[in-house]
């Protein structure tokens, strides 16, 4: 798994209980560039934009999926803020210690999200998992 840092993101993640939390991992059809392609074909312009996550939402009474759309969170930089390649915002947040992401939601009909995401898989656990350090599965 990347090295990510899931506290520092853990907290924009929320559902009206929370009942369950955990981790995902998202493999586009040609790594990140599948997300400018979302975005770009959903009229979201990301010139002097450096996308840097990716999330997907959904909040209705009526269950996931019913209306066939969910939003697609896209975070991002300003390419005049923070550079223009990985390298250079790389050396502003080491030397600035603070990201300052931008968010654009875009609905996306769930149909289509398999031109833009070839994998995924997610797992989430209740707080009962809270207190351990390690946690070991087997399979049944």
């Amino acid at each position: 798994m990347g090295d990510v840092n899931f506290d520092a993101i853990k907290g924009h993640v929320s559902t009206q209980y929370g009942d369950l939390t955990g981790v995902i991992q998202i493999d586009g059809h040609d790594n990140i560039s599948s997300i400018y392609d979302l975005c770009n074909d959903y009229g979201f312009n990301t010139d002097e934009k450096f996308i840097i996550g990716f999330g997907l939402g959904e909040s209705t009474i009526q269950g996931v999926g019913e209306d066939d759309e969910v939003y697609c969170s896209v975070l991002y930089v300003d390419e005049n803020v923070y550079g223009d390649n990985f390298e250079a915002i790389e050396a502003k947040i080491k030397m600035d210690r603070k990201l300052i992401l931008k968010k654009k939601d875009i609905l996306v009909k769930y149909s289509s999200l398999g031109k833009y995401i070839k994998r995924y898989e997610f797992v989430v656990t209740s707080e009962l998992t809270r207190s351990v350090q390690t946690i070991e599965i087997e399979e049944d």
